[in-house]
């Protein structure tokens, strides 16, 4: 029986980076373990690197494959767990070089968005592509400088997360705006005097709107004109000119019916409009198609 040692090193100089890496190897040792695979590991320090020897039990070709996979899985691991957040951690604080205070929140929603990025499109396989990559190496070499292969191996895995990042950050920066834009118009709300009691938003599904008082006419931009526009200087949509409508208006109460209570602009009425909202759980109005016709102008 031939016993192979695999050889993982980075440079001792970050004890951090060569913590995570340990545990992300004694992790791997113990799912191989219980799947009957004889995987041990050892430290050793070699000059200015610490070296994780990496015995694969000597058993056949197919454990072999796995035990190189699964030593792939565990780089892979080591990347995402500790070698993303650091890329993560920088371009954030590029991006906001004055605002310190929110680096933490910032990493925090960058990383969750590339993680739901990657589980809702699984042909990303970032994972399975770096241990792919690892395994491949090690087949002909058993030695692997763990920082030296990130950097100069995995130009394609880069490139991607790379993509990956800057739209991360750009959402965050998006729904950052958007959040300050719904403060200063819950404030606005807030100092406006009230002009019509109450308004009955109808939505049937995407920009179809029927906005009604009260009593049940219309609500016209004519009834509704005024200092709202002071902060949406322009509507660029359909959805727009509602929110500006009932900023004008000033409404005590906005009665929702709808079906679609996650769409974004029913989203953002209600945060606009919270502590005002009463969302109708079903009437005849709901069900009624007849006032799905757009009437306001």
């Amino acid at each position: 029986m031939c016993v192979t040692v695999y050889q993982l090193s980075l440079p001792d100089r970050v004890p951090e980076a060569v913590c995570h890496l340990w545990n992300c190897l004694d992790e791997q040792m113990v799912r191989m373990q219980f799947h009957g695979i004889a995987f041990r590991i050892q430290e050793e320090r070699i000059g200015s690197r610490v070296v994780f020897l990496c015995h694969d039990g000597g058993g056949d070709d197919a454990e072999s494959r796995e035990v190189r996979h699964g030593i792939g899985l565990t780089v892979a691991e080591y990347i995402r767990s500790y070698h993303e957040p650091n890329l993560v951690r920088d371009a954030v604080r590029k991006a906001f070089p004055f605002q310190p205070s929110r680096s933490d929140a910032a990493e925090k929603a960058v990383l969750s968005w590339i993680g739901k990025k990657r589980r809702r499109k699984p042909s990303l396989g970032l994972d399975w592509k770096i241990a792919g990559q690892v395994s491949g190496f090690l087949k002909e070499s058993r030695r692997l400088a763990v920082d030296g292969f990130i950097r100069f191996r995995l130009k394609g895995y880069h490139r991607v997360f790379s993509r990956l990042l800057d739209q991360a950050v750009r959402e965050y920066r998006l729904e950052q705006e958007y959040q300050e834009f719904i403060e200063l118009l819950r404030y606005f709300v807030s100092t406006q005097k009230t002009q019509i009691p109450v308004i009955h938003v109808l939505h049937f599904g995407k920009s179809r709107f029927h906005l009604m008082k009260e009593d049940g006419t219309p609500l016209r931009l004519k009834d509704v004109e005024g200092a709202a526009q002071e902060i949406m200087e322009q509507t660029f949509s359909r959805e727009d000119m509602i929110v500006s409508a009932l900023l004008s208006a000033a409404p005590e109460f906005v009665v929702l019916h709808t079906r679609q209570r996650e769409e974004t602009i029913i989203r953002t009425v209600r945060k606009i409009f919270e502590g005002r909202i009463v969302l109708c759980e079903g009437c005849p109005l709901c069900r009624s198609e007849k006032v799905g016709r757009e009437t306001l102008d």
